[in-house]
Formats: structure tokens, C-alpha cells, sequence
């Protein structure tokens, strides 16, 4: 990939879609915009008026619906909809695998649903390695997914690992896992290996089955911190989420031997948890199973080199973000909130901000009514994409060089916070009520907090001591 003043990235994304793909297309897409590049999400469906998900909506990403042809401009695009690498012939292209397997039904639709029409019509070209794609940059999220591109022609050089990572919010609440309340309970994924599932549950009835089925992330995360085993027979098409969510929880995770849970890197747990679809293994699994309920600790600390890979995945993907963008960690952009929201002040210290010599970047203005939707026709508020903004021209009112900020609420800022997309919060001549706010909601550092008085190049990043 080379990056230009002008370029524009664009992240491939299916719209009004839930899954541990699109997460981590937004999750790549919220980490370039922290290195101050031009990122935005290209849905290639969903809902015109609004594709965002509901569940991605706080990371606050700019989306389009078209892409600039352009040799300076980059399209990332996932394995399913490979036809696009034949839509635009001068943007620099990259085939990001997030999913083998999905690569591989898509291939088979495709021929299934032309061979069905008698080939009345030419076949559209999809993606497949032939010699005239021997440049393009593939990028893999799983070893199973490097195998794979390896097998099929792209020479190494060509083949970049960039990985994904759990929501450090999930973290968070993981963190609080009490492994002595630890329950005799099997938790599943029904989605996943259910054929290999029922046979185990017709064998042992006995034995307390889990489904994750029609729950929030809030009850997911609940039953996983209660579940002292999470059983994963499926594809594992590259690194599954639920599994990884599933041990940072503090369940020891048993797998078959398909796909990614294969090999020893993607999913790193001693084989001992990893069983063969056989009628024999069967019964094995459930051995095991039985073993975790009444030596649980110690067969906790055996996967112990799993979940500290988990925890590192989030710095290590940043990391290979930062190697195959050529970005250097010291670009990554200040950016800033202001917490307190809509006033008179926040307007005049916008106005004023091309002045100041201050090493930050506004990026949000914290207010939960207007993060809402509701526009009260205030001045310099705009709605656009589902969102209200505050755009305040430059001094002079000559519309250039103006500040442009989305309207967020104070969850959504607690979140941004965490994903490294806020540095700092900023507070104009603020009264304690205030303060106490902003360190109850986020808990930020103490650096981390900016109180700016009226003369706004004296400024402190002292917050009194009210934790």
C-alpha cells in the first residue's frame, strides 16, 4: 500500500450486519483514522438511510456508498465479495482474508447459481489467483488463512498477517471474572458444529448444555463468565471471536480439528483440548469435559498461554497495522473531546482554535441529547448521516479550514476512550459537578484530562483529587 496527501481509504463492509467480520472491518477502519488517514467504511449493502449496525454506531465512522477510482486511493475488501477486484481498474487493491471457508461458499454460489442457468450468460470474473494478480497485497487474519493464499500461488512477499482483537470493553468486564463461582455448565455456539453438539448432549443429557442463542453481548458475556467449558466443533473459517471471548471469560475452550483450530497458532491450546469428529473421540470429549468440572484450575492454567496471547492481540494487530501502512507510531494524532457539550464556549474556543498552538486535535463534542438525534436548530448544528455535528467555520466566517465534529454520547465516548480514538477530554473553566461527571463516567488518567480556562493557552491537566 502506498499512501499519498490525497488518498483515500476505503474498508469494505456489508451494511446492517452483525458478525466478528464486520467488527473488525470497523475495528481497522477506527485505527486508521487514529493515525489522522483518510478511512471510511463502503457499504455494499444494507440499509441506504442507515447501514451501520446498530452495535458498530459508536464508533462514530464515516461511511460512503461509492469509491474514487483513483491510482492514490486504496479499496480493502474481504473474500466474499472478490468481484469488486474486477469493478476498479486504477485504485491499489488489498484481498483481506478474514474467512477462508466463506471465500470457498461464495466460489460455490457462484458457479451453482450460473450452472443452474444453463450458462445462458457469461460468468462474472471473481477473484482467483491467476499471473496477472501476482502484485495484488493480500492480507490474512488467520495462519489458516496464510496456508491458504500460499497453496494457491501468491508468493510470500505478498502476504501480510493483520489479525483482529477483542473490544476492550469485553476485556474489561472479563477482568472481574470470579473463577471460584465457576458453574458445571457447557456453553455452545449453535451456529457452530451444532451436528457434533447434539451428539454429545444425546450422550450425556445429564450435563448442563449452554446455547448462545437470542442474547445481547451483555448476556453472552454473563453466561460465558459463569460457564466453566466453552465446546467449538464448527469450520473455524479463520480466528473466531466467541472461542477467544469464551477463554478471556475464564472457560476452558475444547475444539474439533477443522480449519483454523487445526494448527497450533490461530487457536493455541494444548491438543489435549482438541478433538476428532470420531465416535470414539466422542466420548473422549466428554471425559475431558467431566475432568475441567472437578479439576477446573488446573485445567484453566493449562490454556494459560491462549488467553495471554488474547489480551496481547489488540497492540499486536495496531502493530501490524502500523508495518504494513508504513506508519510510524509517533503520527497517531492527539485527538480530543469536549465534555461538556454544546455552549457558547466551546464555539468561541472552536473559532479561536487555528490560533492556539496546542498539540491536540478536536475531534467529539460529548452530549447525550444531541448524539440523539435531536437537532434543537442550534447554530452551526448539522444532521447528516444519522448524526448531528458541529461544524464551526474559521474565524472570519470564510467556511474554509473549519472545524467539523460529530455529536457523541458519553458511553460512546467511554468506549472511543478505550479504543484509543479519544487521548484526552477538554473542559472549559469547569465547576467541580463537572469534573466528578467526566472521572466517574470514563475514569480517565489523570494526564488524560485537559481544563482550559478563558485565556485558552493557559491550561492544566491537573484534576483535584474528588476519585
Amino acid at each position: 500500500m502506498k499512501i499519498f496527501s490525497d488518498t483515500k481509504i476505503y474498508v469494505t463492509c456489508p451494511g446492517n450486519s452483525r458478525t466478528g467480520g464486520p467488527e473488525l472491518l470497523h475495528q481497522l477502519c477506527s485505527l486508521l483514522l487514529q493515525y489522522g488517514l483518510n478511512a471510511q467504511m463502503f457499504y455494499t449493502s444494507g440499509n441506504h438511510d442507515n447501514p451501520v449496525h446498530e452495535v458498530y454506531d459508536k464508533y462514530h465512522l464515516p461511511y460512503v456508498w461509492k469509491v474514487e477510482d483513483h491510482p492514490h486511493n486504496v479499496l480493502i475488501f474481504y473474500e466474499v465479495v472478490g468481484d469488486l477486484y474486477y469493478k476498479y481498474n486504477r485504485v491499489q487493491k488489498i484481498f483481506w482474508w478474514l474467512s477462508v471457508d466463506n471465500y470457498l461458499v461464495s466460489v460455490s454460489n457462484t458457479f451453482a447459481q450460473f450452472t443452474q442457468k444453463a450458462l445462458t450468460k457469461s460468468l462474472p470474473k471473481f477473484f482467483f489467483f491467476q499471473e496477472t494478480e501476482k502484485d495484488t497485497e493480500h492480507w490474512v487474519q488467520s495462519e489458516y488463512a496464510r496456508q491458504f493464499v500460499l497453496l494457491n500461488g501468491v508468493h510470500e512477499k505478498n502476504i501480510y498477517v493483520v489479525e483482529d482483537y477483542i473490544s476492550q470493553a469485553f476485556l474489561s468486564q472479563a477482568a472481574n471474572v470470579n473463577l471460584e463461582q465457576k458453574e458445571d455448565i457447557v456453553v455452545f455456539n449453535p451456529k457452530k458444529g451444532l451436528n457434533v453438539t447434539r451428539r454429545l448432549m444425546k450422550l450425556a443429557p445429564e450435563i448442563d448444555w449452554v446455547p448462545i442463542e437470542n442474547m445481547t453481548p451483555e448476556q453472552v458475556q454473563q453466561t460465558l463468565a459463569k460457564a466453566k467449558v466453552y465446546i467449538d466443533f464448527g469450520n473455524h473459517p479463520g480466528k473466531d471471536r466467541i472461542p477467544r471471548e469464551a477463554a478471556i471469560s475464564g472457560c476452558v475452550v475444547i475444539t474439533g480439528k477443522r480449519g483454523a483450530a487445526r494448527n497450533d497458532v490461530d487457536v493455541n491450546i494444548p491438543d489435549e483440548f482438541k478433538f476428532e469428529e470420531t465416535e470414539k473421540a466422542l466420548y473422549e470429549v466428554l471425559i475431558k469435559i467431566c475432568k475441567v468440572f472437578e479439576n477446573f484450575l488446573s485445567e484453566y492454567d493449562k490454556q494459560k498461554a491462549y488467553r495471554e496471547k488474547i489480551l496481547d492481540d489488540k497492540r499486536r494487530f495496531e502493530s501490524q497495522v502500523v508495518e504494513v501502512c508504513s506508519l510510524k507510531a509517533t503520527e497517531k494524532i492527539n485527538a480530543v473531546a469536549f465534555w461538556q457539550g454544546y455552549s457558547s464556549e466551546t464555539l468561541n474556543l472552536l473559532e479561536n482554535w487555528a490560533k492556539t498552538n496546542l498539540p491536540f486535535v478536536p475531534k467529539f463534542v460529548v452530549d447525550d441529547d444531541l448524539s440523539k438525534g435531536q437537532n434543537l436548530e442550534l447554530e452551526f448544528v448539522t444532521r447528516r448521516n444519522n448524526h448531528n455535528f458541529l461544524d464551526v467555520p474559521s474565524k472570519g466566517g470564510d467556511g474554509n479550514g473549519g472545524i467539523e465534529l460529530p455529536f457523541i454520547s458519553a458511553d460512546d465516548a467511554k468506549f472511543l476512550y478505550a479504543e484509543g480514538r479519544i487521548k484526552k477530554f477538554i473542559m472549559m473553566n469547569p465547576e467541580k459537578a463537572e469534573i466528578e461527571s467526566l472521572v466517574k463516567k470514563i475514569k480517565p488518567s489523570v494526564d488524560d484530562v485537559l481544563l482550559m480556562y478563558s485565556d485558552i493557552e493557559k491550561y492544566s491537566s491537573t484534576i483535584p483529587k474528588m476519585r
